[in-house]
């Protein structure tokens, strides 16, 4: 007996480390990158709809994604096998982007944002492949530390990386046309730290591998876990409130773009500040985030820290340089880092074991109809009144989705006293 804990112990702290390596070769290839999509979009030629495309297009993309992906994922004999497969794909659009700026009168910013969506349809599969298959790897007990420390360890990666890249995209390149060549070089390694991602992912042990699914009962699987869902009233609760938060969450990311780099005039340099910033912030308050969580509850802990993230669209209203807004986002990186860790946790908490990937999937199918609407809508409606005025709602909005997890708390304690 004492042999086989000790083995079970050595295989969980070798999968977190795996876990580990992982998160800093994903933190690497994304955050080399994915903070500037906005600020390359507009050296392409892009305006503030390229910017709200640039989220929108990805969740509808993966609104299409996400019910094959998880029958395919749910049914699969290997899920990280299966996953890597969708990891590849999503990788190899990283090659598709470096020609863009070659392909001479073609639409370029449109071009780009429209590899950016499709990128997103085995890029959601692939996310969702590597949360059910944490599920799987790590139990309930472990899998707080174990992706507590893969944030940390990713963060700590994300600020270095944020900062070569926005000090090289700033300093190196002396004309337009050699910062467009700065982007494609930054695009390639992208790609080469992804195909690093997808060897970590293979290297993970004491998998659960099952039988196939006969393939004529996918879509009968769905709609029986589809019906399932009512029985689950945590699982709905937690829906529910994620969808009124997720709505407001969305709807800033564009208006957050257009305020940094239209109207208080970022350069790659200070977009890779924030970046750092938010990472530092992170790297800070994970392990303390996953503490409190396990403490208080994942239920209280998203509720606290979806609150924080509330008050971010009130403080870009008040800030009238990118220094002042550096500095308030410090509160965003904090609260950020707490609702990205809990979410997980909680929706891995409230879904069952069984056909979990489905679960994920159809939670995830509304949470992108939501980032598919709500970027485009705050694009409109700044047209249509203000960005001062959209980003008042965006906070009003947030709130409201975090009174409601407040809510959920409040009647769980009741429940189980």
């Amino acid at each position: 007996m004492f042999l086989n804990r000790s083995k079970k112990k050595s295989i969980t702290d070798y999968n977190i480390k795996i876990n580990i390596y992982n998160g800093i070769a994903f933190s690497v290839s994304i955050n080399l990158v994915k903070p500037y999509f906005a600020k390359f979009a507009e050296r392409l030629g892009g305006n503030d709809y390229h910017f709200a495309l640039i989220n929108s297009l990805p969740a509808l993309l993966s609104v299409f994604a996400f019910l094959p992906g998880a029958l395919i994922i749910e049914s699969a004999k290997s899920k990280t096998k299966i996953t890597g497969k969708f990891l590849l794909a999503q990788k190899l659009i990283y090659l598709l982007i470096v020609i863009v700026p070659f392909l001479g009168t073609v639409n370029k910013p449109l071009l780009f944002v429209l590899l950016i969506g499709f990128m997103n349809f085995p890029g959601s599969i692939a996310i969702m492949g590597y949360q059910s298959s944490m599920g799987d790897i790590f139990t309930p007990r472990n899998r707080g530390r174990a992706m507590s420390l893969r944030n940390r360890y990713s963060d700590a990666i994300r600020l270095i990386i944020s900062f070569l890249s926005g000090q090289a995209l700033t300093l190196i390149p002396k004309t337009p046309a050699q910062t467009i060549t700065m982007y494609q070089i930054f695009f390639f390694i992208a790609f080469i730290f992804g195909i690093l991602e997808l060897i970590m992912l293979r290297r993970f042990k004491n998998r659960q591998d099952k039988e196939e699914i006969v393939k004529e009962k996918y879509f009968t699987l769905f709609l029986q876990t589809f019906k399932d869902i009512p029985k689950h009233k945590k699982l709905i609760t937690f829906m529910i409130c994620s969808l009124m938060f997720h709505f407001g969450w969305q709807m800033g990311w564009p208006l957050f773009s257009i305020y940094q780099i239209k109207i208080l005039g970022a350069n790659e340099s200070w977009l890779s500040i924030m970046t750092i910033v938010s990472g530092a912030c992170s790297i800070i308050t994970s392990t303390i985030w996953a503490k409190f969580a396990d403490k208080k509850g994942n239920s209280f802990g998203l509720a606290l820290a979806t609150l924080g993230m509330s008050i971010t669209p009130i403080l870009y209203v008040l800030s009238d340089t990118m220094l002042q807004l550096v500095f308030f986002n410090i509160i965003a990186g904090i609260s950020t880092a707490g609702t990205i860790l809990i979410l997980l946790n909680l929706l891995l908490e409230v879904t069952p074991d069984k056909n979990r990937t489905i679960y994920i999937a159809i939670y995830s199918i509304f949470i992108n109809i939501s980032a598919t609407i709500a970027p485009l809508f705050s694009v409109w409606l700044k047209d249509m009144t203000s960005i001062y005025f959209t980003l008042i709602l965006v906070a009003i909005l947030r709130l409201t989705g975090s009174i409601a997890f407040f809510v959920r708390n409040t009647k769980l304690k009741k429940c189980n006293t």
